[in-house]
């Protein structure tokens, strides 16, 4: 349903995105103040100054919203970093895992505990945007220069489980170093996913 939406995206009448715009706000603002599991779909109209017929127009209910709001706030923090259609390169790919790295820390801090039910859904999103950048680079590899064993679907998908893994990982250091040297440091092994290696042994 969320893929649905994004394609519709650049279709939509003006005053659709300006009401999911209003939505996602008032999201963002009641969660700054309360657990997400205490927000009502009453809450975030009452915020948004529409009514409940309106919400239910947009979104199924409120966990559709806030995936739909995670993905939306990423991909613009990671657009602004890394633009659509950037080609691949260790540098960009440094962006994209920062990018990550703060993101996820940033919603940790935003939004006040429980973090339960956020989490899977915040993990689910930010991985599959990261996914969709990552198996482009890919899939643009020249044969020579990419793992002949592993498909860019597979290499996407480990590649960018291993990224949000990472980020989660550092996001929960009692005291973490500064993102930037964080990156450069597991940098190296997220390349090995996506660049050249020796040939592995078969077994």
């Amino acid at each position: 349903m969320l893929l649905k939406q994004e394609r519709q995206e650049k279709r939509l009448d003006p005053r659709i995105k300006r009401t999911r715009q209003l939505l996602q706000q008032a999201l963002m603002e009641l969660m700054a103040e309360k657990s997400f599991q205490a927000i009502t779909v009453q809450d975030i109209a009452e915020r948004a100054t529409v009514n409940r017929v309106t919400f239910y127009a947009h979104f199924a209910d409120k966990y559709a919203l806030l995936e739909y709001s995670i993905r939306e706030a990423f991909k613009q923090r990671l657009r602004s970093q890394v633009p659509a259609g950037s080609p691949f390169s260790p540098e960009n790919l440094a962006r994209l895992i920062l990018t990550v790295c703060e993101f996820v820390a940033e919603m940790g801090h935003h939004c006040p505990p429980p973090h339960g039910q956020m989490e899977p859904l915040m993990e689910k999103q930010i991985k599959a945007e990261v996914y969709d950048v990552l198996r482009a680079w890919r899939a643009e590899m020249p044969s020579g220069q990419s793992h002949h064993h592993a498909t860019p679907e597979l290499a996407a998908m480990v590649t960018s489980w291993a990224i949000y893994g990472a980020a989660v990982q550092w996001g929960q250091k009692e005291r973490p170093e500064p993102a930037r040297e964080f990156v450069q440091q597991v940098l190296p092994l997220i390349l090995a996913s996506l660049q050249p290696s020796a040939e592995l042994p078969t077994t």
